[in-house]
């Protein structure tokens, strides 16, 4: 298969494969169409993801039969739609999570053990979004666990005052958790146990003159400079 699809692309996971190139002409079409041809023998299922703003419109076939074109797929538990946008995949996910939450609410109702209940929690309901409004949506699933955990665990609280609850069960929100993630992505790429050398190119690395005054890693003030004044 390697051999066989250049000048595309080819993506491999375990016995999952994705062909991919990028479509601005007809020639790039039957460039696609080629490669296909090449492996009519080799893949038994294909199914083509394209995007939104793409204008070309080509009717690719494998053995003489057209490709069925789809406006959405999983992939390695991502839902991914031809505009790329997140939000569905966010809407399933928030679902699920409700769904399992209901599931843990109505089998541990009489459960009084913290670590037992936040096991189940860790396990089969917590989730990391991106977006602000993908934030706000599953944080909701979080503030509906920490009430019901409130109320089975009889944690003293206000009305959707989640401070007490967070505080008893040492349970970080959902934005520190990112954070702390973000900060071991971060270390792992700098310390060179991440391998991915493109992203750490995009690093960019300030070593101040006297390390003892500065952090090491900070990002710099910028200095507001008077209309008219040149600046560099």
């Amino acid at each position: 298969m390697c051999s066989a699809i250049s000048p595309c692309h080819l993506l491999l996971f375990a016995d999952d494969s994705k062909i991919f190139h990028t479509i601005t002409s007809n020639n790039d079409c039957l460039t696609l169409k080629k490669t296909l041809d090449k492996l009519v023998d080799v893949i038994p299922l294909i199914y083509l993801l394209t995007s939104l703003n793409s204008m070309m419109s080509f009717d690719y076939r494998l053995g003489g039969i057209s490709i069925q074109r789809i406006s959405q797929v999983h992939d390695l538990g991502i839902l991914f739609v031809s505009s790329l946008n997140f939000c569905p995949h966010i809407d399933c996910m928030t679902t699920k999570a409700f769904r399992v939450l209901g599931f843990i609410r109505r089998h541990s109702f009489n459960f009084s053990s913290t670590n037992c209940i936040l096991a189940l929690y860790y396990a089969l309901v917590r989730s990391s979004p991106y977006t602000a409004v993908d934030i706000s949506r599953i944080d909701r699933v979080q503030n509906s666990f920490m009430r019901f955990a409130g109320h089975c665990l009889n944690i003293p609280h206000l009305p959707h005052g989640y401070g007490p609850i967070s505080q008893a069960l040492r349970l970080d929100s959902l934005s520190v958790r990112r954070d702390n993630f973000g900060i071991t992505f971060i270390k792992g790429l700098i310390e060179g146990r991440v391998d991915a050398p493109r992203l750490l190119e995009e690093l960019t690395f300030h070593i101040p003159s006297n390390t003892r005054l500065q952090s090491t890693f900070y990002i710099p003030t910028i200095n507001l400079i008077s209309p008219g004044m040149p600046h560099f």
